[in-house]
C-alpha cells in the first residue's frame, strides 16, 4: 500500500459508511485511488515539509475530508491544517 493502513482504513469508513466487510483488495485499490488523485499535489504543494510515509498519509486523509471539490486545493486545505497543528498545539 502507498499509505499507511490504519489511515487508509479510516479513510474508507468515512467514504464508505455503511460498508463494513472491505475486501482486502477494494482497501488496495481505495488506496490506489487516494494516490491517484492526491500524490502529485502533495509533492508540488510540500515545501519545506519532508513526506515521509506517514505524513503523506495523514496529509491525504486530510485531503481526502476537505468539503473543496478538486485534488489541489483539497491538498491545499489538507496542508494548512498540518502545518496549523504541527506540532500539535
Amino acid at each position: 500500500m502507498r499509505y499507511q493502513r490504519n489511515w487508509v482504513l479510516a479513510a474508507y469508513r468515512a467514504d464508505h459508511q455503511n460498508k463494513r466487510d472491505p475486501s482486502a483488495q477494494t482497501l488496495e485499490d481505495f488506496d490506489a485511488l487516494l494516490a491517484d488523485l492526491y500524490d502529485d499535489e502533495l509533492t508540488k504543494q510540500a515545501g519545506t515539509i519532508t513526506l515521509d510515509k506517514f505524513k503523506r498519509s495523514i496529509l491525504a486523509y486530510f485531503a481526502s475530508r476537505s468539503e473543496a471539490t478538486n485534488p489541489a486545493t483539497q491538498v491545499k486545505h489538507a496542508y494548512e491544517f498540518f502545518r496549523n497543528t504541527s506540532p500539535t498545539p
